[in-house]
């Protein structure tokens, strides 16, 4: 059983669980697979000369002006104002230029099917133009968060600029696509990014060199807090050996990153975290309270090498040793392979992908229908030749034959000696079980959802997983009907239930096979399963203010009221309000004391500058929840003190306790900010019109739940079961129904979760 030295828990709020990992989005028609689209830019004469013939730190930071034509089967998109500029650092001299396109740069808001930037990359120092691209496409294929690429022909003031890589830039648009929860700080690393202990202050990683950080935030800017990269460190290197496999399993996704190491051994990418110390992001997902490793910028693979070394024969355990920048600790390498079991899933991870992405079939077919599609802009590529003296006979060859000087070896030759070395590299096959990943649907109501997806080879036996729920075992399968995703995908499920009189539960799950076994998480994790009884309650909030009440700066915001039910006073330090349970800790309340009976009412406007009661989040006009956290005396931890869920309402309508603490929630054509909601005016069910259908009071500790107009339907279970049918009706019968979430769905084919306490 792998041990721990804390615990680190995190809850978000769903119906069911989410994808347990990033999923990579669909290339889409900004990422063409089957064709070589066109870019256009139009650019004032003077603009486009200083691009490419002015100083390169002022193009290469400024941008100018353009108009965007993409154009491809069936497409033909302009955008007007885009911004561009050069990117990149040694391309900036280079003959051919890598460019920047910024869509939002002059209209906010303004994108290119989601997409606010586009980089086209030169890749000027490659030959084939595949290198890059069809790293790109073997780590999409792994379900790695990787960039999408295409290859797109570049025209600027009518002048062929050649043909280019498209490559996906990374920024929150990238995390937003490929993460449930984006609300997370990516960091952008850069050499020397060593990870190296640098101290406990979060500010001491802050330092610049050239000119930029080399662990620039690349989110959350406004914030600019770096504590929780100061604590991956200090747990990466600090932890003892001892504690070290599970203490960074709770702050690192290690399998992801195992995985990615592997496909650096495989690809001959000596530039990233391992061989460099450059070239990777680290996002914090908030959904799991770890970190993911992502790479970046994968052009010097594939037997392009800049040092003399030849990397297809390089030991895939002391991975660059030996070079110039070999000999710097790198803890997140040399740490974590110095740790048995996971040399152990490294070297499943280099045999399990070399088998099914290296083999001279794919690559073989890859190469030749790239080569295929890419002849044509590449002959007429005027920059392609200008660098290295690259010819069209070199691009044909380029699958297949070494160029010579940095190109050591062509794409297909390379994947066949780096998959040959390592036949007398790697250590002794052995069968290998081991957890990637856990997660629940905390904080749930009456069933608990847990999942875990398991990696395994070579075993003898059947595998089994157990959910160890407060020390009482759950079987778990993968059937595709236990919220297990697809049947035989190698996710598991499970669904309890939990005692309704639990306001958290302990869970960890064990996967076995004969004597083998592992678990995860390393020490229990906590699930919240329902409300601690508190006197602090959500009173009252409004998520669509037009008028009603504005702040000191004359604003009219989203607002919540919190109330004091009890007969004591209540010291808010400690406390926390949220729109994303993923993030319980997201507004600290000030630490003031609200005497008994009293309200406090609190700006919902994402402006946390505009005083101490203004929270870094807003409410959907559309409806979501809003739920109020306590921090537990365990660290990471958190109890769940209160919880609304609530629809799309009119302007000016708030939705409130009929009574002040009174666990039914009404509508009130007259809002009570920051008072008693006690004789305010209720809005009947034919006065709501709001824009879509709303029912209350919901959470409801009662026996009816009321709509805003009459309906047709049924009440589930979460697992489907149909507990109650309604016909034509504008309220529903809930009595007798345990404790939990439901599903109604009504025959106009709208559904609700309805929350019973």
């Amino acid at each position: 059983m792998r041990t721990a030295s804390f615990l680190l828990l995190s809850a978000f709020w769903l119906t069911m669980i989410g994808p347990l990992s990033a999923q990579n989005p669909p290339y889409g028609p900004a990422f063409l697979q089957s064709e070589v689209a066109t870019v256009r830019l139009t650019m004032v004469p003077a603009d486009f000369d200083d691009l490419l013939f002015g100083d390169t730190e002022t193009a290469s930071t400024v941008l100018l002006p353009a108009t965007f034509h993409y154009m491809a089967s069936g497409m033909d998109d302009t955008l007007y104002d885009v911004g561009v500029r050069l990117r990149g650092n040694t391309s900036l001299t280079a003959p051919k230029k890598s460019f920047k396109i910024d869509f939002n740069d002059a209209v906010p808001g303004q994108d290119f099917y989601g997409l606010e930037k586009m980089n086209l990359n030169a890749n000027q120092n490659d030959p084939s133009l595949l290198r890059a691209a069809l790293s790109w496409h073997i780590i999409r294929g792994t379900s790695l968060p990787g960039s999408r690429t295409s290859f797109v022909r570049l025209e600027i003031n009518g002048n062929y600029m050649g043909l280019y890589v498209n490559t996906e830039h990374f920024d929150d648009d990238f995390i937003k696509a490929r993460y449930q929860y984006d609300q997370g700080n990516l960091y952008k690393c850069l050499w020397p990014a060593t990870l190296q202990d640098l101290g406990s202050d979060p500010d001491l990683y802050k330092y610049e060199l050239y000119g930029r950080r080399v662990y620039e935030l690349k989110t959350n800017t406004d914030v600019d807090d770096y504590t929780d990269l100061a604590h991956f460190v200090d747990v990466l290197n600090n932890a003892s050996d001892a504690d070290f496999p599970c203490a960074i399993e709770q702050v690192f996704n290690v399998p992801s990153f195992l995985q990615t190491l592997a496909l650096d051994v495989l690809t001959g990418n000596w530039d990233g975290y391992a061989g460099n110390k450059n070239n990777f992001y680290l996002y914090l997902n908030p959904q799991n309270g770890r970190f993911d490793y992502i790479p970046y910028d994968l052009d010097n693979t594939w037997g392009i090498d800049w040092i003399g070394q030849n990397w297809a024969m390089e030991d895939p355990y002391d991975w660059a040793a030996g070079t110039d920048f070999g000999g710097d600790y790198r803890p997140l390498y040399d740490r974590i392979l110095a740790v048995d079991l996971y040399r152990t899933w490294f070297t499943h991870y280099l045999r399990k992908l070399s088998s099914d992405w290296f083999d001279m079939e794919f690559v073989d077919n890859y190469a030749n229908s790239a080569l295929a599609l890419l002849t044509d802009p590449i002959d007429e590529d005027p920059y392609y030749p200008l660098t290295f003296g690259f010819t069209s006979a070199d691009f044909q060859a380029s699958a297949t034959e070494a160029w010579g000087g940095h190109v050591e070896y062509g794409v297909q030759t390379w994947a066949a000696a780096r998959v040959t070395s390592l036949e007398s590299q790697l250590d002794a096959e052995v069968p290998v079980l081991f957890l990637l990943t856990t997660e629940d649907n905390g904080p749930t109501f009456g069933n608990l959802h847990i999942r875990a997806t398991v990696e395994s080879a070579g075993l003898a036996e059947l595998i089994d997983l157990t959910a160890w729920v407060e020390g009482s075992p759950h079987p778990m399968y993968d059937d595709g009907a236990h919220d297990d995703d697809g049947p035989g995908d190698g996710v598991w499920g499970a669904i309890i239930d939990v005692d309704a009189a639990l306001t958290s539960a302990a869970y960890q799950v064990q996967a076995s096979s004969g004597s083998m076994e592992d678990w995860l998480p390393c020490i229990p994790a906590t699930a919240v399963v329902g409300l601690e009884p508190s006197a602090l309650l959500i009173n009252e909030l409004m998520s669509r203010n037009a008028t009603t009440t504005a702040d000191d700066l004359g604003e009219f915001d989203d607002w919540c009221e919190l109330y004091n039910a009890g007969e004591t006073a209540i010291n808010l330090a400690g406390k926390f309000l949220t729109d994303n349970t993923a993030e319980p800790d997201k507004f600290p309340l000030p630490p003031e004391i609200l005497a008994p009976g009293d309200w406090i009412l609190y700006w919902l406007d994402n402006d946390p500058e505009q005083g101490p009661r203004h929270a870094p989040f807003k409410l959907s006009g559309s409806g979501e929840s809003l739920a109020l956290y306590k921090s537990s005396s365990t660290a990471g931890e958190w109890q769940l003190l209160d919880l609304i869920e609530f629809g799309a309402c009119d302007p000016d309508i708030s939705l409130g306790r009929i009574t002040d603490g009174d666990p039914q929630w009404v509508w009130f054509s007259t809002p009570t900010p920051d008072g008693s909601n006690n004789g305010a005016s209720v809005l009947g069910a034919n006065e709501l019109t709001g824009q879509a259908l709303q029912i209350w009071p919901n959470p409801t500790s009662g026996n009816t739940v009321r709509f805003s107009s009459a309906r047709s339907g049924r009440l589930c279970t979460t697992q489907g079961r149909v507990v109650r049918s309604f016909h034509e009706s504008a309220e529903l019968d809930v009595s007798g129904l345990k404790a939990g979430v439901y599903l109604m769905r009504t025959n106009l084919g709208e559904v609700r979760r309805i929350l019973k306490l």
